[in-house]
């Protein structure tokens, strides 16, 4: 068992990094293609800096993937605000130099003054969060072993933090890392590397030898608390038997527990539940594609589970526990409840995003909720207790015409209404729009949720809605923060980003941002008023502040390429940061490499 370190550091002995461009904040060369400015209105060079004082919040971490075990993505720094934003510049960039997989999805993880980020392999990198100069790097590549099976992209959405120990989940492994060195953790499994989706495998087939091979390895980041790492496996889209939620002791890389999200026999549990949801010969999918929210006191971990997948006329009914948000003790990974938003999915409507927890007041009592946006368009809002929705959500008859002999659409899918008993407005848009006219000669708008048939224009498509990009909730305006994306499936044109603020104790969209690109990145909300959120687009990456009441914009920058990562905010001596990677192209199919770290001028 490793002894856990206490983070301090003296950042004067660090040597600076080849990789690190630092820009100087009173640049005013455009060379640097800095752009800073109000609503669409955008200048080079400086700006005379209004109103900026320090935080309230002299020191601020970000130690988990999502800022805390709510997932909130509501920080409490308030230096940066609606008043000065317009100032805010580049502080320093890093590159890692490794450009592989899909887009550069990682949230950065800052702890002390060292900032931790990974590349699309999982390789992590340490480096000063003050300068952006590089501490440390840890390259997996030439560990995560043989059996890449076809269909393999590396993608990775970073690391969590606790108690001097960095953890990375790559490929089929976690590694633990020693946060001040980088050196492997010899007490974690084999030297530091535990194969622990391979542990679980074990336990039914001891012949297989990776876990790659058959279709299991990991994107999340993972989730800690207690001592306990929370993770699950991706991925949806293969033929695996159910994905597999994983508790890990964090000091031996020890499976504690594992939960099957497809139950494939007696010897999982759920499986009086879940078998008879399967008709057929297909029981696959159900991966895990984000961080798992944890409610300490109610000692409940939350998942969101993916999509089905294979032969839809080969597993006739409900197909539980995918497209689902379900709730499992932290002690043993009892199943407390689960919700289904999509039935006998085949239109690739998973679940992708962490769901967010927070308390609210409904008709004058507490409610402690929970809420999640689903790749279908519609934002869920549930009693985070018993899984009941705050708002009902009746089941909505949709079609069962189809022509694919053998299938057998589901008659009713759940569609959020509002507390006033309207229909909530979508995430995103649930039918076609702005199709271009030639488009249309050919093909058919149909409703959502329409069996798949040939020409057919639905939406949202298979890219839009809701994706992997987790919500924000803040305390301060009591709003939900949803990115999504309209991308319609076979529309020819190209997608739109909506941003929008619901109030979760009324269902009522509040305001809304529509924008050029993908909507796939999270935002993060401080109490300086403001929400930062990234847009993916082949030709820009933009990076947002929005006002977080009224949705006002105020600020954006020109990233050079798409952003598909979620931010993060820290605060070190009273400078309030904002960091976000950026690199990616049309549905991040190119990666990047390039961490944007923002402060306002220095006084």
């Amino acid at each position: 068992m490793h002894a856990k370190l206490t983070m301090k550091t003296k950042f004067s002995l660090l040597l600076p990094s080849l990789t690190v461009l630092l820009i100087g904040c009173s640049q005013e060369s455009d060379t640097t293609s800095i752009a800073v400015g109000t609503g669409s209105a955008s200048t080079g060079g400086a700006v005379e800096v209004e109103g900026n004082g320090e935080s309230s919040v002299t020191n601020l971490e970000w130690p988990l993937h999502n800022f805390d075990l709510y997932g909130s993505r509501s920080a409490p720094t308030d230096q940066i605000t609606p008043e000065n934003v317009a100032t805010l510049t580049p502080r320093w960039l890093f590159q890692h130099g490794v450009i592989d997989g899909v887009s550069n999805q990682t949230t950065p993880v800052i702890v002390g003054e060292i900032m931790y980020v990974t590349d699309s392999r999982g390789s992590v990198y340490a480096v000063n969060a003050r300068d952006g100069h590089l501490i440390w790097s840890y390259d997996v590549t030439r560990l995560l072993g043989g059996g890449l099976r076809e269909g393999y992209i590396f993608r990775h959405r970073g690391v969590v933090y606790d108690e001097g120990v960095v953890y990375t989940a790559a490929g089929s492994f976690l590694f633990a890392l020693d946060a001040l060195t980088g050196e492997p953790l010899e007490g974690f499994g084999d030297g530091g590397q535990a194969p622990v989706i391979l542990d679980v495998l074990h336990l039914k087939d001891p012949t297989i030898e990776t876990a790659i091979e058959v279709g299991y390895w990991f994107t999340t980041a993972p989730q800690l608390y207690n001592d306990v790492i929370y993770i699950g496996t991706t991925r949806s889209e293969s033929h695996i038997a159910g994905g597999y939620v994983l508790a890990i002791d964090d000091q031996t890389g020890e499976v504690l527990w594992h939960f099957n999200t497809v139950p494939q026999d007696e010897t999982d549990q759920g499986w009086d539940i879940a078998g008879p949801t399967w008709v057929g010969n297909e029981r696959n999918g159900g991966g895990i594609w984000e961080t798992p929210s944890i409610d300490a006191e109610l000692g409940l971990v939350y998942f969101a589970v993916g999509n089905p997948f294979g032969d839809s006329t080969e597993r006739d009914g409900m197909n539980l526990f995918t497209d689902s948000l379900i709730a499992l003790t932290l002690d043993d990974g009892q199943l407390e409840w689960y919700y289904q938003q999509v039935h006998h999915d085949v239109w690739d409507y998973d679940s992708g995003n962490q769901p967010v927890l927070f308390d609210m007041e409904v008709n004058g009592e507490t409610v402690k909720a929970m809420a999640q946006a689903n790749k279908n368009s519609w934002l869920y809002i549930l009693n985070r207790e018993t899984g009941v929705p705050v708002h009902d959500i009746p089941e909505v008859p949709v079609s069962t015409v189809t022509a694919l002999e053998g299938e057998v659409p589901y008659p009713t899918q759940p569609i959020p209404n509002k507390a006033n008993g309207e229909r909530m407005e979508p995430v995103s848009p649930v039918f076609p729009t702005d199709i271009p006219a030639q488009h249309m000669e050919a093909n058919t708008l149909v409703e959502q949720f329409t069996p798949m048939g040939p020409g057919q224009i639905f939406a949202p498509g298979m890219g839009g809605g809701s994706s992997y990009g987790p919500l924000a909730y803040s305390n301060q305006t009591g709003l939900l923060y949803v990115a999504a994306i309209d991308s319609p499936f076979n529309s020819g044109r190209d997608p739109k980003g909506y941003f929008s603020a619901y109030d979760p104790t009324t269902g009522e969209l509040v305001w809304r941002q529509i924008f050029e690109g993908y909507g796939q990145a999270g935002p993060v909300v401080t109490n300086g008023g403001l929400v930062f959120v990234g847009a993916g687009s082949n030709t820009a990456g933009y990076f947002y502040a929005f006002d977080s009441s009224t949705g006002e914009e105020y600020w954006k920058f020109n990233t050079g390429s798409g952003v598909f990562a979620s931010p993060a905010v820290y605060s070190i001596d009273g400078q309030e940061y904002i960091t976000v990677a950026s690199g990616g192209g049309s549905r991040g199919r190119r990666g990047g490499d390039l961490i944007l770290t923002f402060a306002l001028p220095e006084r």
